[in-house]
């Protein structure tokens, strides 16, 4: 994600008020999305524009706007999963600290907001149980998707 595709975010009440649409946003008010949106850029990103590589360390997570993400691993190019709007990746390395996993890739001209996960955590506790909380649950559902995966082989 180069630097200069980043920006700020402008009129963030009405913005979260769109957002609550989104599958990541509806748990939360316009008024908590308002203070989650001061720890994230916007992003946008064109055709086969990286995100983020496999190996890379982590310090954001991202939610999309619009567009589809594929994430996919170096060494076999096997495509994980194929993401679009309202979805959210790269929350795995903020919450371990450890490496990227995936290359993360547009697969199209994309809009994504970039959160700070760390930032958001440490500056903003009060919101950091919803966060938690759906992100465990995507992982969960992320884990099962690949259980069913590995029993049709």
């Amino acid at each position: 994600m180069s630097k200069e595709s980043s920006k700020p975010i402008e009129n963030k009440d009405q913005l979260a008020k769109d957002l609550t649409r989104y599958t990541f946003f509806s748990s939360f008010t316009p008024d908590e999305i308002s203070l989650l949106l001061y720890c994230a850029e916007k992003v946008d990103l064109g055709k086969d524009e990286t995100v983020f590589k496999e190996g890379d360390t982590g310090k954001y997570f991202y939610a999309i706007l619009s567009g589809q993400v594929a994430i996919r691993k170096e060494k076999s190019g096997k495509v994980l999963a194929t993401l679009n709007p309202g979805d959210v990746f790269g929350e795995m390395a903020v919450l371990d600290n450890n490496p990227r996993s995936a290359t993360a890739t547009a697969l199209e001209d994309a809009r994504l907001f970039a959160f700070d996960g760390r930032r958001l955590l440490e500056d903003f506790p009060h919101l950091s149980v919803k966060l938690l909380i759906y992100l465990s649950r995507e992982l969960c559902k992320r884990l099962r998707e690949a259980d069913l995966m590995i029993d049709r082989f």
